[in-house]
């Protein structure tokens, strides 16, 4: 039987620095009988993408949030959005915010539309890993696609190899909590101080 999910590498970004009609479109699929596998081959062929864009900036990969702030060319353009009703300047928007290398967990019996560009886009998935110009707003998405993850895994009792991880989440006033996810070029094992509304929903 054919594994319930596979996961996706896809994204936009700027092939050089400030020049938004030379772009970079990224889409490729990886499917095995052995899920982690195909884990293996997406998050290699996400590091092989970053290791050449750091590779023009004369870099080599440190960490992840180093990468972050070294390859901004390639995820921002520098430009502010605003929105405007009438004479009203209102907020501020992101107007890269489709500049992004993403990884997907995606159901095998996903949904398909096309969008406007003629491009296919699965419904059911899930975020496991990502970089962009504000990546740090998206990290909370990423711990509950891990957790599905993780999940899917061990419902489906799928070896995982040893990239089980465990961390740490601390709240203000709560006890710790102690969660698992699968390994990512993230490091989610340093204890986390949040809010306590963000401790309920990573609670699940």
């Amino acid at each position: 039987m054919n594994p319930p999910f596979f996961y996706q590498v896809n994204g936009t970004v700027f092939r050089t620095k400030c020049n938004e009609t030379n772009l970079i479109e990224i889409d490729e699929i990886f499917k095995d009988n052995n899920p982690i596998l195909a884990r293996e081959r997406a998050f290699n062929c996400y590091q092989n993408y970053i290791d050449v864009f750091l590779e023009s900036k004369e870099k080599a990969y440190k960490s992840h949030d180093e990468t972050v702030v070294v390859l901004q060319d390639f995820f921002n353009s520098y430009k502010k959005g605003t929105t405007i009703f009438g004479d009203e300047i209102n907020n501020e928007i992101d107007v890269d915010y489709d500049k992004r290398l993403d990884i997907y967990l995606v159901m095998s019996d996903s949904k398909v539309v096309t969008n406007d560009l003629g491009e296919n886009i699965f419904i059911d998935k899930h975020l496991i890993h990502s970089i962009s110009r504000q990546f740090t707003d998206i990290k909370i998405h990423l711990y509950h696609g891990l957790r599905v993850e993780l999940f899917y895994y061990d419902a489906f009792g799928y070896d995982y190899k040893n990239y089980k991880r465990e961390f740490i989440i601390s709240g203000l006033f709560d006890d710790p909590l102690i969660k698992s996810v699968l390994e990512t070029p993230i490091d989610f094992s340093s204890v986390l101080t949040l809010g306590n509304e963000i401790i309920d929903f990573l609670a699940c």
